[in-house]
This record gives structure tokens, sequence and C-alpha cells, in this order.
């Protein structure tokens, strides 16, 4: 029998939060399984957890992120050695992590390990221990060993670091793996179709294959990635109650390097899969994996490599053949021709499938909805998918007809919360209310309320129905469409009474900020010329550098360590600095540790003044007190008016006189270009000549234009609310009207 200590056992309960659907009685959204063991009646024995759960090795999931963030800190560089080394480095740290949980008393000979000269000789050769510990333990799974080949390309700088790599990869676990392929993703540079799925699209299509009653399952993905789809399945089976010893999984895939991190995957979750490798079209590789499956979950690629078959063979495509150059409806077959009795699957299709002009993905359409082998469409919003803003569908398929041949049409569209710029996530509550509405309908339970700031729409439509918009499985053909859906008289009236509340408050700081431009014109006459005014006794000429501290911004790859999904200071960037104001950054992010302990040097504060200073460069930005501590980014400078001789230049003033056009044509003749791209140094936008008044000159020139930027960005802002007044003004009054473009209301109305 093998044991763990119950300081381990516990950090693992504690790290699984019970999702929604399973928590009991008195129990709140967040309660983990380590809350429930210890109210449960046999928790007697876990009372010395407390005194154990600050052993080495345990932590609160809350601090994998920044376990994580430090292991791609300042010491990945160190071990890397160049960049091409990024991908090995993240294997590294998966193959401690796998020793740690499978092989512990190998875990432990690496850390304590310690020769006399710890030289980076001895670096490399701790790391080709690692290796060859890590290729035994995926061999003795099947799995083809590769990892010290990968190692081998490392460049440790020293010992020390490694055994740092060594000890806080002992720290993570199978939750933690996702992290890892996001890091893996990015540094790989992965192509579109080999991205890895999102963590809460794994879960959510899990869930909706995996229930209470299923046993003995055989589970598959026949394009493996990164493991993530089948150990989304293996913890459902979990949450659910079953034993993953009945589990069969199986897996195939393209590349062998992700292979590798697959079948590290799923043994941080305890499973022993049956994994291969193929291609993209396995259609024409008749000898790949070709046993049934009692569940089936992918996300296949979509590109021209796994294009229709090169030679059909009759019978080969029951629903229709499908059209060249496109492999989507070739996965679609492939998936139900793999399928065994009962069996059913979950798959991410392109949105161009759902209705497109083919006439052979018409007519495969067709014969899915006729013969009863689509069960439900999904559609998800885009941008969940790093490196790509496409949305995608998960389409449900079953192997047994349904008597009824209903096609449930699911539209989350405008589900999920963005987390950056570029990247969407689906929130928890988010994936168990599409999991419910999908639920409620197999059961012919009425699902009519989500919970509470979900966007899930559904209608269930007979094959009729679909038949009669010529097999569109778009479910914005069949579910509400409208913005305002759900909402009734009133709740539309509220929001066009709080948007006309804020368009009334953007007027008055409009109106406000006409009255102090109307009072600069009327003392127009307080602004010297400035060129004349040069030389006198009121003015003097001084290089900027004089005046001011210029620091250009930190490196990229600075950034790109210190930057992290999780953090909460924000990096300024180029496209930030508008109306000579910076607004708020939205998509890069650091950790407030980082930003204290690697960038403290390119903190901003408020009177900083922010200029571009390479590419195209354009009017500088104030920044305000409220920005104080933001990050400055790579292709910045920040000039900030010196104090150690007292205050010389106004930061307002020296913004107008920066804004010139004149003062800007200064900066781009200045430029020096490597590439197609120029760039100033801050040494030669010190050398700028600045003519400066007297101190009260500055106040009065400064307030001046500070007044006419007020007023650009007031009248954007009140634009701007105008035009979501108009538009709640329009959902409340053309509500009537707008039910006819919504066919699932109606539709519900004459079910009821």
């Amino acid at each position: 029998m093998e044991s763990f200590p119950l300081s381990q056992v516990m950090a693992f309960l504690d790290g699984r939060v019970i999702r929604p659907r399973f928590l009991a009685d008195g129990e709140q959204h967040g309660t983990t399984y380590g809350d429930r063991a210890r109210r449960s009646p046999e928790a007697a024995g876990l009372r010395r957890y407390q005194a154990v759960a600050s052993a080495p090795g345990t932590r609160k999931a809350q601090d994998s992120g920044r376990t994580v963030a430090e292991l791609m800190g300042p010491v990945a560089e160190r071990i890397q050695g160049d960049a091409g080394a990024r991908t090995d480095y993240v294997t590294l740290i998966a193959s401690v992590a796998v020793l740690r949980a499978c092989r512990p008393a190998r875990w432990s000979g690496l850390l304590r390990a310690a020769p006399p000269r710890q030289s980076p000789d001895e670096a490399r050769r701790l790391l080709r221990r690692v290796g060859d510990a890590a290729d035994d333990a995926l061999r003795g799974v099947g799995i083809l060993p590769g990892v010290g080949r990968s190692l081998d390309r490392l460049r440790p700088s020293s010992y020390a670091d490694v055994q740092q790599v060594i000890r806080l990869a002992g720290e993570l676990g199978a939750d933690d793996f996702p992290l890892l392929l996001e890091h893996f993703e990015e540094q790989a540079g992965l192509k579109s179709g080999e991205f890895f799925t999102p963590r809460a699209v794994t879960r959510m299509m899990a869930e909706l294959l995996v229930c209470e009653e299923d046993e003995r399952l055989t589970i598959c993905d026949p394009y493996l990635r990164g493991g993530e789809l089948l150990a989304a399945a293996v913890e459902s089976v979990r949450d659910t109650g079953g034993s993953t010893p009945s589990l069969t999984v199986r897996g195939t895939g393209s590349h062998e390097d992700t292979l590798r991190l697959a079948g590290m995957h799923l043994q941080l979750h305890g499973v022993q899969a049956r994994l291969e490798k193929g291609g993209a079209a396995p259609w024409n590789e008749p000898d790949q994996l070709s046993a049934t499956a009692d569940r089936i979950l992918l996300n296949p690629p979509f590109s021209a490599d796994a294009s229709a078959p090169r030679d059909s063979s009759p019978g080969q495509w029951p629903y229709g053949q499908p059209p060249p150059g496109s492999g989507h409806f070739a996965w679609v077959q492939h998936v139900l021709g793999r399928l065994g009795p009962r069996g059913r699957a979950a798959m991410l299709m392109p949105n161009n499938a759902l209705s497109s002009a083919s006439g052979q993905e018409r007519d495969i359409r067709r014969n899915l909805v006729e013969q009863g082998r689509l069960e439900c469409v999904i559609a998800l919003p885009a941008k969940l998918f790093r490196g790509t803003t496409i949305p995608v569908s998960v389409w449900l398929l079953r192997k047994e007809p349904s008597p009824s041949r209903q096609v449930l049409f699911v539209d989350a569209r405008r589900m999920g919360v963005m987390k950056s710029r570029t990247r969407r996530v689906l929130t928890e509550e988010d994936t168990s209310a599409i999991v419910q509405s999908v639920g409620a309908w197999h059961t012919d339970e009425v699902y009519s309320h989500p919970p509470p700031g979900t966007a899930v729409l559904s209608t269930a439509v007979e094959a009729a129905e679909v038949r009669e918009r010529d097999y569109s499985l778009n479910p914005a053909d069949y579910v509400v469409q409208a913005a305002s859906a759900g909402r009734d008289a009133d709740e539309l009236e509220a929001e066009y009474e709080r948007r006309e509340l804020m368009l009334r408050r953007a007027q008055h700081l409009m109106l406000e900020a006409d009255r102090q431009v109307a009072n600069v014109q009327r003392k127009q006459a307080f602004v010297h010329p400035v060129n004349s005014a040069v030389g006198s006794n009121q003015w003097e000429e001084r290089p900027l550098g004089e005046l001011c501290d210029i620091q250009a911004g930190p490196s990229p790859s600075l950034i790109k360590r210190a930057r992290s999904e999780d953090g909460d200071v924000p990096v300024v960037q180029p496209k930030h600095l508008r109306d000579r104001r910076v607004v708020a950054p939205d998509q890069v992010m650091v950790l407030h540790e980082h930003a204290e302990r690697l960038l403290r040097a390119y903190r901003v504060a408020g009177g900083d003044i922010l200029c571009v200073r390479t590419g195209t460069t354009g009017p500088s930005a104030l920044v305000e007190p409220a920005q104080h501590g933001w990050i400055l980014g790579s292709n910045l400078l920040r000039i900030r008016p010196s104090e150690h001789q007292g205050q010389e230049a106004l930061p307002e003033y020296l913004l107008a006189f920066l804004s010139l056009p004149a003062v800007e044509e200064w900066i781009r003749a200045r430029s020096t270009a490597t590439t197609s791209i120029g760039s100033i140094s801050a040494a030669a936008l010190g050398r700028l000549p600045v003519p400066l008044p007297t101190w009260d000159e500055q106040v009065r020139i400064g307030g001046q234009f500070r007044a006419y930027d007020q007023q650009i960005v007031t009248h954007r802002e009140f634009a701007e609310a105008a035009e979501h007044s108009r538009t709640a003004l329009a959902e409340c009054v053309l509500q009537r009207a707008a039910s006819v473009v919504q066919p699932g209301t109606a539709r519900k109305e004459q079910g009821d």
C-alpha cells in the first residue's frame, strides 16, 4: 500500500474547489473538499493537520500562480541560456512536478544532491539526472521518452538555480499544470491548429459528457494536445463520485513534445493513459488507434493538413463526402465512427461550419440532423483562445439516434469576462449555467432562469424547423438574440434612467470645461509669443536633460518575465497615450511584487510626462496622481522634472511645449533607424532646447492648455454617454418591435 503524508493529502483537497452543482446543503460557493473533510464526522483524525500544514511541499491553491510566476522569473533566463530553449525549460518544470508526485524518492535525491564543486558542468549533469528519471517514468507508462534530449539544450549558469527549480517545481500539482501549458503555448509560438484548449472550456465539455450514472468508461481524445481534455474528463469522473481505476483513457497526438506533456499531465492526475503518436488526418492513416470509445472529447485541427481524404473507400463517409481543403466534417464523421454503442462526444468546431454555403457541408449537416446524431450546438464567445479572436462552438454528438430528432441550441456568445484586452474567460457560473441548461433539456425539465449575471439563452427545436432554415446550425437563427432578452419593461426603463443620469453628469462636466476654455479665451493676452521672448529677461533656453530626468522603458524581455494574467499593476504602452493623457491600460499587467522587485526603476508618478521613443512619435501625455506606480512600457520615455535643485519646469508647461508640431518633428528628425522603425534615445531627447519662462508664466500657459485638453476629453465622454443613452432608450421604446427578430420568443409563447 502506498501512503502519503496527511499534510499533502489535505493540501491536495484544499486545492480542489467543489463545483456549484455538487455543493451540499449549507456549503457556500468556493468551498473546497478540504473544508468538507474537516466538517465530516470522521474528521477527528484531521485535527492535527494544522500542526503540519506548514510542512515543506504544502501550500494553498492560490499560491500556485505565484510559484509558477517565480519559476518563470529571472531563474528561467539563467537556465534557458537562449530563447530557443524556452519550451525545454517548461518541460523541465513539468518533469520535476511528475517526479515529485510519482517518484518522490527520485525527486528527494535530486534535491539533496550537492557535489563539492557546484559548477555549470555539475548543473548540466543534474539536469541530465532529471531527464533520465523523467524518461524512466514516462517509459514505464508507454510514452516515448525524450525529456533527456530536451533538457540537454538548457544552459544553466549555476547549480543553485537548478536546485531552486527542482524545489519550486516539486510544489506543483495536477491543478497547476494548465498554467504550465499556457507558458508552453506562449513560448513555443504554436500555430492556430495547435493552441491548447482553455481550462473553462475543457471543464464544461467534460461535465457535458460525464454524469453520475457512468461507471466504467473508455474516454478518448483523437487529437491530443496537452492532455487538457482527458484531464478534465478524469476530474469530472472524480467529482461525480466515480472511480478512476475503472476508466480506460486513450489519446493520439501528432507532436512528440506535446504528447510527452500530455502524458505527464495525466500522470499527475493518477491516470495511466494509453497514448500513441498519429497524424492530423487519421482517416488517411488506417494504422492509427481505432478502438471504439464511450466518450470522445476533441479539439481538432482545422488546417489544410487535416483536409479531406486522399483515397475514399466506399462507405467511409456515411453522412456525406467532405469537401476538399476542409477537415471540419471529416473529423465529425471520424468521431461518430469511433463511438461505441450509446457513445457520446463533445468536440469544438469553427463557426464557419455552422452555416457554410458549401453544398457538401450542407448535406452533411442535413444527415446529422435528420438521422438524429446531432444533440446540441453551443455558440461560445470570441477571444477564448490565446493568439486568436475567432469564436468556436461546441457540438454534442451521439451514436444512437434520438427518437425526437430535436436539437438544443445554446447561445453563450455574451458570457464570460474580459481578463485582458485580448482574452475572455468563462467563469464557473457561466459554465455551470450552460451545463445545467443542457442537463435540464436532457431530463425534460424547464430551465428558464439561469444564475444571475449569466447570459445563457437556449431553445430546443424540431428537425423540421432546422429543415426550414436550410439546415443552418447557427444558434443565432433559433435563440433570442437581442441584448435586452430576458429583461422586462421595468428593467429596461431602469437601465435607460441609469444611462440618462450618466449622460447628465457627462454634460455637466462638458459645460464646466467649456466655461473654463471661454475664460481662457478672454485672457489670451497672457500668452507671450515664445520665439520673440527667448533671450529676454523673462525667458531662457535650457536643454531638456538639465531640467528633467529622462528614463527609457525596460527591455521587452524584462516586461515579459514579470507579466502575469493575474497581475494588478498596469504597463503603459504607446497606444495608451491619448489626448495628452494616459488612459487605463487593459492588456499587459504585472504582479505587484514584480513591479517592486524587478521594475521599481520604471514606475511612473503623478507629474511625469511620457512620450513614445520607438516607432511613430506623437503627442506626449501627463501622468495623473491616480496612476502613480504604473509601469513604464518598453517603447516609452519617462520625463520627470528634476527636484534636486528645486523644480524649474512645470509639468503642464512642458507638456504644452512637447505637444507642439515643431517639437514632434524635431524628435522624428533625430530618431535613428536601425530598421524601418525609428527610435530616439534618452540622451538625444535630453538635448532638446526648451524655452523656459518664469514660473508664474509657466503656470498660466500650462493651465490654459490643460483647460483645452479637458474640454476635448469631456466632449468625447459626452458623445459616448449619449450613444449609450440612445441605445437604452431604443431598447425601452422598441421592445415590442425587437421581438420580431427573436424567433425563440414567439415559439416559446406559442408552446406555452
